[in-house]
């Protein structure tokens, strides 16, 4: 019992740092995002490449900020909830997705392969709804 106390104890330890770790990066990212987003403002009209990156830097925080909501879930429910995972693969395949179609780089197989996965993982988010251990047990009725 003792030992897994310390276990448990120093895994919370480690995601808490780890937790700290992506809120700060998460904060720089935003700070170096509003910065490019300025240069992007004064050099009106925007060029594409400018505009490109600033979409793909917008992206990229998204996919940060749902990895954040996992780590923190570990928290709240003492376990990594698999749906923050499987939300946080959407929001990356999505990411991938809309780069690709943005750059023009999305061929027929590329675009099937994303499609592929994409279903699997909404397949897995929505039995990570249904069967859910947070969901409450049916009541058996007593004749």
């Amino acid at each position: 019992m003792v030992k897994v106390s310390i276990v448990k104890k120093a895994m919370d330890v480690i995601l808490y740092i780890l937790s700290i770790l992506i809120l700060l990066v998460i904060v720089l990212y935003l700070f170096r995002l509003i910065f490019d987003l300025k240069d992007i403002v004064m050099q009106f009209p925007p060029t594409s490449k400018t505009m490109s990156r600033a979409v793909e830097e917008v992206l990229n925080l998204f996919v940060l900020i749902e990895f954040f909501r996992g780590a923190m879930s570990y928290f709240d429910f003492d376990r990594i909830k698999l749906s923050y995972i499987t939300d946080a693969a959407i929001v990356f395949v999505l990411r991938e997705v809309m780069i690709s179609t943005f750059y023009h780089r999305l061929d027929f197989k590329m675009a099937i392969a994303y499609s592929v996965v994409m279903l699997s993982i909404i397949a897995l988010r929505t039995l990570t709804i249904i069967y859910t251990p947070d969901r409450e047990k049916p009541k058996k009725f007593k004749n």
